[in-house]
């Protein structure tokens, strides 16, 4: 744990390599700030000894040593700010560089690591933590530093006074040393644990406000409320501990040895007295100096605990910037140019044991309209999933246009392939800038003519400000039924040369079903389109349907050749023609396609 400690540190510090002139330029005004420190007792040395005691009068020198003793506190002053700054700003350089580079790292992970890892946790290691990274450069390595350079100094200065009791100075150095590392060693787990809360809190935070409406909805606000303040009791209890450990080995256990030290001091000047007379400057001079002497190592230990948090911080950031992203071919010899798909024995499992897709093979000619249905997991998204390259498949072959989808390149399998989701989200921004997803080469009229062809420009013109209309993220002021449009048309504007429906129509009201399947004709003119079916209306034109259980195949034909025959989707029709029959009782049953919707996941 040590050695990934220490390599983390390593690693951090080499974020800062690009602003080395920076931090070296501070380093430098702190040493200098750090020798003007240093000489101000000396200098107030020399007044008392050299003039006050022994009554020298000589009014311009005393006023010379005076404007430099005033000038050391100035100094010290000035440049302890300026350093301090320049810390601060090459530190947000680093910050800014780690967040930078973690979020475009998360952006390439397998959809297969957001399925296990809470969004919460995720935002938390992206900002409290990295936070608490930026802490270490302005608040840890300047005080490690400055610490450093002040007993160089002090020693030197106690040297020049007295060499023996220097040396005798020493004998605290392991006692102040050890204490430090008694001091790490009890915090580390306990602040560990902190971040650890620290990140459940978030976690909980973000899902409670995810899921307000189902909380509400489902009166679990006192069972939200619970699970809340057992992780905030958690957390509270685990800071406490810190601040018993920072209470007993920062402050108090200092001070201890300091008064110690001081009497010691004291007794040695008052023996020395005995055998020759000591002056009150050099008195004061080693006395400030002691009080000095303490401060850096206080400065380090209180800054030791800011030093544990970075470093677990450091780590939860490392490890998912460890994380091994998704396999993205950035060139590759397939192309999409007919639009063929081809499923050859494939088989996909997510978690190494369960069978999501069993031996599937099917084909789909280009400009063919294939509809899945099924019950829910029979395996419908899985061959979404597939074709998107969100998984990968562990046996068989899975074939665009004759040639694998593994040597399809990301552009081109994102530029020929498009894919409208059940559940669509709105992001920050204008209308228009949601459905063209600021693609360059999609301009005002195609984002237009694309929310036309799904019927969503009638209620976009609507809105106040039209397709400048600012919905927020989410764009929960918009309806379910809208918010879908806008991710159709999303599609649409795109041109794919594929299409593929997951379930897009499963939130969608009767009215605006019935304008997505007008648009669909159209839409799939000269398109290979595969759709996950939620509503059994929606797919009754089909060239194809495939019927899944279990993650296999097990019918395949059209509508009305379906319906011929004994099985599942036959089933499936007529409860859903049952559900319709008792809406509407006046309804008779008929094989003409029904108007209801099946609820299949």
């Amino acid at each position: 744990m040590k050695a990934k400690r220490f390599a983390g540190l390593g690693r951090l510090l080499g974020y800062s390599r690009p602003y080395s002139k920076g931090f070296i330029g501070a380093f430098l005004l702190l040493m200098l700030a750090t020798a003007f420190e240093m000489a101000s007792p000396w200098v107030m040395k020399i007044i008392l000894d050299d003039y006050i005691a022994v009554g020298n009068n000589d009014i311009n020198t005393l006023v010379m040593l005076g404007i430099a003793l005033t000038s050391t506190y100035v100094g010290a002053s000035i440049l302890q700010y300026i350093q301090g700054v320049m810390f601060q700003d090459n530190a947000l350089e680093v910050i800014h560089d780690i967040r930078q580079k973690a979020f475009s790292h998360l952006l390439k992970l397998p959809m297969k690591y957001f399925d296990g890892e809470p969004t919460g946790r995720l935002v938390s290691r992206l900002t409290n933590d990295s936070e608490v990274i930026r802490q270490m450069f302005v608040g840890v390595i300047p005080a490690i530093l400055r610490g450093a350079l002040k007993l160089v100094g002090i020693f030197t200065a106690l040297a020049l006074l007295d060499f023996k009791l220097m040396l005798l100075m020493l004998v605290i150095v392991p006692i102040l040393l050890g204490s430090m590392r008694l001091y790490q060693n009890l915090s580390r787990p306990v602040v560990t644990g902190v971040r650890a809360r620290l990140a459940d809190i978030n976690t909980s935070l973000n899902e409670s406000l995810q899921g307000m409406q189902i909380i509400q909805a489902t009166s679990q606000e006192e069972h939200r409320r619970a699970k809340f303040a057992e992780n905030n009791k958690e957390w509270s209890l685990l800071r406490r501990k810190v601040i018993g450990i920072d209470s007993l080995l920062l402050m108090p256990f200092g001070h201890f040895l300091q008064t110690m030290a001081l009497a010691g001091i004291v007794a040695w000047f008052g023996w020395k007295a005995g055998f020759s007379v000591i002056e009150v400057g050099t008195i004061y001079a080693f006395i400030n100096y002691l009080a000095r002497f303490f401060e850096p190592f206080r400065q380090i230990s209180m800054q030791l605990g800011n030093l544990q948090q970075s470093l677990v911080a450091a780590e939860r950031v490392f490890e998912l910037l460890d994380e091994p992203e998704e396999s993205r071919r950035q060139t590759g010899d397939a192309s999409v140019t007919s639009g063929k798909m081809e499923f050859n024995n494939v088989s996909l499992s997510y978690d190494g044991k369960n069978q999501a897709l069993d031996n599937v093979s099917f084909t789909v000619e280009p400009g063919q309209f294939t509809a899945i249905v099924g019950h829910s997991g029979s395996g419908k998204s899985s061959i979404i999933n597939l074709l998107m390259r969100f998984y990968q498949h562990q046996q068989g072959q899975v074939l665009i246009d004759g040639q694998s989808l593994n040597n399809m390149s990301e552009s081109a399998l994102r530029n020929h392939v498009g894919l409208v989701f059940q559940e669509p989200y709105i992001f920050s921004g204008s209308l228009a800038e949601n459905i063209s997803l600021n693609h360059a080469n999609i301009s005002m009229n195609d984002v237009i003519n694309a929310a036309r062809k799904v019927s969503a420009d009638p209620f976009i013109r609507k809105l106040s400000d039209g397709y400048d209309h600012q919905p927020g993220a989410g764009g929960q002021a918009l309806s379910t039924g809208e918010r879908q449009l806008l991710s159709f048309a999303r599609t649409v504007a795109q041109d794919p040369r594929i299409l593929l429906l997951d379930e897009a129509t499963a939130n969608i009201d009767g009215e605006t079903e019935q304008s997505i399947k007008d648009a669909l004709i159209t839409l799939r003119s000269g398109r290979t389109t595969i759709a996950v079916a939620h509503r059994l209306s929606t797919i009754q034109d089909a060239d194809q349907i495939l019927v899944m259980d279990k993650g296999q195949i097990v019918q395949r034909g059209t509508h009305c050749e379906l319906l011929n025959q004994t099985g599942q989707y036959r089933d499936l029709y007529l409860s859903q023609q049952t559900k319709e029959q008792l809406h509407n009782p006046a309804d008779k049953l008929s094989d003409e396609a029904p108007s209801s919707s099946l609820a299949v996941a």
